[in-house]
């Protein structure tokens, strides 16, 4: 089965909507729990090394969990 990714404009969309009610008491961390979402829909892969370009955002995702 190949997997079908979506356009990065919907991918957010879809995650918006999804987790509108999302509430990690941080809007920080909202935040930081889409753009993950985000970046592993785009990227198949298991590994947070790998999901993002940026040092920053990889420590923030590693950070986060």
């Amino acid at each position: 089965m190949n997997a079908i990714s979506l356009g990065a404009d919907c991918t957010q969309e879809f995650l918006r909507r999804e987790f509108s009610t999302l509430d990690l008491r941080d809007k920080r961390l909202n935040n930081r729990a889409l753009k993950i979402l985000q970046a592993q829909q785009e990227t198949s892969t298991s590994c947070v090394r790998r999901l993002f370009h940026s040092v920053k955002d990889m420590r923030q995702a590693y950070d986060f969990f």
